[in-house]
């Protein structure tokens, strides 16, 4: 007589799925029906309820009885951190993977990931993704995340690396990763604080073995109104800092190899933030703490002066040229709305060099860190060269786009809130560079 033993499929892994609900009655059925419909079924589906006020809570109840494998949890409103730390605790899978309750995923999302897992010897996952709009509707974008078209099997290091340059960018619901990464590790979301997957992504990158991208939209992000990650919220600056640090610290004690590269980066990160919440402050009417802009800048100071004191590192000549602009621009005038300049004046930009000494050490990656927004490309800063208040705010394109995402949400209305109170300047100057966009375009 045979053993039934030999006779047994190896037991599926059990993967736990964590949801954070909170507000989201118009979308959380779509997305909780996504995950059951997994073609992978042994799940675990935690729907987290972070004391939503509305009708969630009994949402939640009603898919608990109509699933056997959906649990819910009903806690006190703490944030999206707080529901993830929560749902953490209560996992029992093996794995471990985090859905927005906004958004929607692929039916084979699980089953993918596990797959390759297998065939690539790898412990964490990641893959690509696409946007909806509000009504499910498909949306066009361009994500550097996306940029990749075969299969990618990394060391740690390297994943690292990438996420730093925004090659990888830092979402929780882009990669199944092992339970043991979150639990028992010390491992844990930052509580009253935003910005919070770009403050932890790279500790999971740390804590894998072997790192495997695969070439699949297997989530679906949509992109409303009412999200966390929409609004005009000026304290964001605060959280962006925090999450940049939180992730240099943890990078300088797994990667002391990354210092230097480190340090770079974090200028080139630095710099792009004071740009963006300039751009923000004139073209959405974003109201940023003089204190949070003075903080930032002085902590920009610091790092260029730590970084050309080393002669180990190299400033990219772009990354030269944006510190050039972000000094003109305060400057003028232009970390409030009211420049005191005219659109029109000519201000000179004092040319600097593209850094210090040979340096062999981080120059390889160099240029990554001066990729940014690219807002010097209609402001050319050199010797004895003019750039007007329009130059320095032409460019428009979408390369910081996981910043961007952050005033997505409420861009046409805060546009229409805040025409009126905007400077006759600086609406000058706005039009002045698109009309130059268009005759650039005809020409």
């Amino acid at each position: 007589m045979e053993r039934e033993s030999s006779q047994r499929e190896p037991q599926q892994p059990l993967v736990s799925v964590i949801i954070p609900v909170y507000k989201v009655a118009s979308y959380l059925d779509a997305c909780v029906a996504s995950v059951t419909a997994q073609t992978y079924r042994n799940l675990e589906i935690l729907l987290v309820d972070d004391g939503s006020p509305d009708e969630c809570p009994a949402m939640c109840d009603a898919w608990a009885e109509r699933d056997p494998r959906v649990r819910v949890i009903h806690k006190p409103n703490g944030g999206l951190s707080d529901a993830r730390n929560a749902g953490i605790a209560r996992a029992t899978g093996d794995y471990i993977y985090f859905a927005d309750s906004d958004d929607t995923v692929a039916p084979n999302l699980v089953e993918d990931c596990l797959t390759a897992m297998r065939k690539y010897d790898a412990d964490l996952v990641m893959f690509k993704f696409d946007t909806i709009s509000e009504s499910g509707k498909p949306l066009l974008s361009d994500y550097r995340h996306n940029d990749f078209d075969q299969v990618q099997v990394l060391e740690p290091v390297e994943a690292v690396k990438m996420q730093v340059r925004a090659e990888i960018d830092g979402y929780f619901w882009a990669f199944l990763a092992p339970a043991s990464t979150y639990q028992g590790s010390g491992f844990s979301f930052p509580v009253g604080r935003k910005i919070e997957d770009l403050a932890r992504i790279c500790e999971v990158i740390g804590a894998a073995t072997r790192v495997v991208r695969i070439p699949e939209a297997l989530y679906h992000y949509r992109l409303r109104e009412g999200s966390i990650t929409a609004g005009l919220d000026p304290r964001l600056i605060r959280d962006w800092m925090k999450a940049a640090d939180d992730r240099e610290t943890y990078i300088d004690e797994r990667f002391p190899e990354l210092r230097r590269f480190m340090k770079l980066q974090q200028l080139n990160f630095f710099a792009n933030l004071d740009y963006e919440t300039m751009r923000q402050s004139l073209i959405a009417g974003l109201k940023i703490d003089p204190e949070d802009a003075d903080a930032l800048r002085r902590r920009i100071e610091s790092l260029r002066d730590e970084i050309e004191r080393d002669d180990e590192i190299t400033i990219p000549a772009a990354l030269h040229e944006l510190l050039g602009i972000l000094k003109l621009a305060v400057a003028k005038g232009m970390d409030g709305l009211v420049p005191d300049a005219p659109a029109s004046a000519a201000v000179p930009v004092v040319g600097e060099t593209a850094g210090n000494g040979a340096g062999s050490a981080g120059a390889e990656d160099a240029a990554a860190a001066g990729t940014g927004t690219g807002a010097g490309e209609g402001a050319r800063a050199g010797d004895g060269e003019h750039v007007s208040l329009s130059d320095l705010f032409r460019d428009m394109r979408e390369d910081w786009r996981q910043m961007r995402i952050q005033w997505a949400g409420q861009w046409s209305d805060a546009v229409g809130a805040v025409h009126d109170a905007v400077p006759d300047v600086v609406r000058n100057a706005m039009q002045e560079a698109e009309l130059e966009q268009v005759e650039q375009r005809r020409e």
